[in-house]
C-alpha cells in the first residue's frame, strides 16, 4: 500500500498553460533573447513559463506571458516614442497609470529616454478624450474656462489631487464626446527632423506645424561637444538656440549644424509656443547623436604658430560671433552651387580626423578643398550679404557671406579679396582669388558651411539638399 501512495505523487499530470499575466505578442524579428532583453528577464524564465521546447520555436503572432508581471492583467505592445512629444506627455496620452508605464519599461529617469525609442504600453481600446496643453501664466480656473469645463472634471480626469498638481508646460486631457476615436492634439507641434538620429558633422533640419496667427515659437537644442580646437580633450554642455521660419507649405523649419565632435549620445530639445495673450508652453524632448565616420586624413606639418591656442581660438572666436545672427530672409534655393570653377576637384573632405605637427589625431577638417592657383576665380555659393572680408592669420585672406537663417559660407586662403563688408552679392559672382595664405601647404580654396554656428559638410549642400 505504501508503495502504491509513493507510486501516485510521481504520476505525470497535465500542465495547463497560465491564462493570466502580461502578455506580449512576437512581432516580426523578434527573439527570445531580445524580448528577454526587453523586459529585464532571460530565455530560460521565458521559455520555462510558456513552455517552450527550444530557442526557436516563436513565431510572429504568438502570444507570451512575460515573467515578472503577476500582478498585470492584459496585453502589452511595442510603439516608438513619437517626435514633438514628451515621454510624461506620450505617456499620459494612453490614459494608463503613469506607474504601470514607467514599470513596463524600467524608466528611473525621463531624461534617459528619446524620440523614437521603443517603448511598451498596454493595448486597450483609445479613449474618446482632447489632450491640451497647461500653458505658463495661467491659472487653474483660466485653464478649465478655457476649455470649457469645470474645475472638478478637469481635476477628476487627470486624477488631479490639489490645485497644486496643475504644472505649467505639461498636458492634460479631458473628455471629447465629438471626437472620433483617437486624441486630438492641437497644442504639440507635429515635428519631423532629418536626418534622424542626429549625426555628427550633418545640418539638422526640424520642421513643425505653424502655430496659429499671433503665435510664436522658440527654441534650442543642447548637445555636449567638443569646440576647442584641439586644446582640450573634454566635452562641454553647449545650448544652440533653434530659429523656426515660416515655409511656403504652412509650415515652421529650423536649420541646426551638429559639431563634428559632439559627443554621441542624448542631445535636448526644448521648443515654446509663446501665445497672444502672454501665455507660453514648453516641452522638451531627447534626441540621439550618433557617430559618423568621416575617416582620418594625412599628417600634416605646419608652422608652429599656426596651432598655437592664442592665435587659433581668439580667431574662431571672433568668427562666431558674426556667424550667431539668424537673418529672416533667405536668399538660396536648391541649395548651392560650386564655388570654384574647378568643379568637383576636391583635394580633401570635410571631417577627416587631422595631426598636426605629430600631435594626436585631435583635429577636423571643416570644409571642403577645392584645387586652384592665384588666377582661380572664387564664386558665391549663393546670394547673400559679406560679413566678413579681411586677412586672418590662421584662415588667410577670408570672405563669409550671410545667406539668412543662420546659414553663412566661409572661403579661406584667398590670394585676393574682391568684395567688403555689407556687400549684397548673387549666386556665382566672382569674390576673390584662389591663393596660399594662411594655415595651407599650397594654392587652394577652403570652403566652409556655418549652420546655426556650427561647421557642417557642405556636400549635402553642394548637392541640393536643403
Amino acid at each position: 500500500m505504501a508503495l502504491m501512495l509513493i507510486s501516485a505523487l510521481y504520476v505525470p499530470q497535465t500542465v495547463k498553460a497560465q491564462s493570466s499575466g502580461l502578455k506580449y505578442t512576437v512581432l516580426e524579428g523578434d527573439s527570445i533573447d531580445s524580448i528577454a532583453s526587453a523586459f529585464h528577464t532571460t530565455a530560460f524564465q521565458i521559455r520555462r513559463i510558456n513552455y517552450i521546447p527550444d530557442l526557436d520555436y516563436i513565431y510572429p503572432g504568438q502570444s507570451l506571458i512575460i515573467p515578472g508581471f503577476d500582478d498585470v492583467e492584459g496585453e502589452v505592445m511595442r510603439v516608438n516614442q513619437p517626435l514633438g512629444q514628451s515621454l510624461v506627455g506620450f505617456f499620459g496620452r494612453q490614459q494608463q497609470p503613469l506607474s504601470l508605464l514607467m514599470r513596463l519599461n524600467f524608466i528611473t529617469n525621463v531624461d534617459q529616454t528619446w524620440a523614437g525609442a521603443p517603448l511598451y504600453i498596454m493595448y486597450t481600446g483609445t479613449p474618446k478624450i482632447k489632450e491640451f496643453s497647461v500653458t505658463e501664466g495661467l491659472t487653474g480656473l483660466e485653464t478649465a474656462v478655457k476649455q470649457g469645463v469645470s474645475n472638478w472634471t478637469l481635476a477628476e480626469s487627470n486624477d488631479l489631487r490639489g490645485r497644486w498638481m496643475l504644472l505649467p508646460n505639461t498636458s492634460l486631457w479631458i473628455p471629447d464626446t465629438s471626437a472620433v476615436d483617437g486624441i486630438e492634439n492641437n497644442d504639440a507641434p507635429t515635428m519631423t527632423v532629418s536626418p534622424f538620429p542626429l549625426l555628427q558633422g550633418k545640418t539638422t533640419e526640424l520642421i513643425v506645424n505653424a502655430p496659429p496667427d499671433g503665435t510664436t515659437l522658440s527654441g534650442s537644442l543642447r548637445m555636449s561637444i567638443n569646440d576647442s580646437l584641439g586644446t582640450e580633450s573634454y566635452y562641454t554642455s553647449t545650448e544652440f538656440p533653434l530659429h523656426f521660419f515660416a515655409t511656403d507649405d504652412g509650415k515652421m523649419i529650423a536649420l541646426q549644424g551638429v559639431h563634428r565632435f559632439t559627443k554621441p549620445g542624448l542631445a535636448a530639445m526644448t521648443i515654446t509656443t509663446n501665445y497672444p495673450d502672454g501665455s507660453s508652453f514648453s516641452y522638451q524632448e531627447n534626441f540621439q547623436v550618433k557617430a559618423y565616420d568621416y575617416r582620418l586624413g594625412a599628417p600634416i606639418i605646419v608652422d608652429a604658430s599656426y596651432i598655437d591656442s592664442t592665435v587659433t581660438v581668439p580667431e574662431w572666436e571672433m568668427i562666431k560671433t558674426l556667424v550667431i545672427d539668424a537673418p529672416p530672409v533667405k536668399e538660396w534655393t536648391f541649395g548651392f552651387s560650386d564655388p570654384s570653377p574647378v568643379e568637383q576637384d576636391w583635394i580633401s573632405s570635410y571631417g577627416l580626423l587631422r595631426s598636426y605637427n605629430d600631435s594626436e589625431y585631435i583635429y577636423f577638417h571643416s570644409g571642403i578643398d577645392f584645387a586652384g592657383n592665384n588666377s582661380t576665380p572664387i564664386f558665391a555659393a549663393a546670394a547673400g550679404t559679406v560679413v566678413l572680408a579681411q586677412n586672418l592669420e590662421v584662415r588667410g585672406g577670408a570672405t563669409i557671406i550671410s545667406h539668412g537663417h543662420g546659414v553663412y559660407t566661409g572661403y579661406w586662403h584667398q590670394s585676393q579679396i574682391d568684395v567688403k563688408v555689407g556687400d549684397h552679392v548673387e549666386a556665382g559672382q566672382t569674390i576673390g582669388m584662389v591663393g596660399g595664405t594662411g594655415r595651407v601647404t599650397g594654392a587652394h580654396l577652403h570652403f566652409e558651411v556655418i549652420v546655426g554656428g556650427v561647421q557642417v559638410d557642405p556636400t549635402e549642400w553642394l548637392q541640393g539638399m536643403y
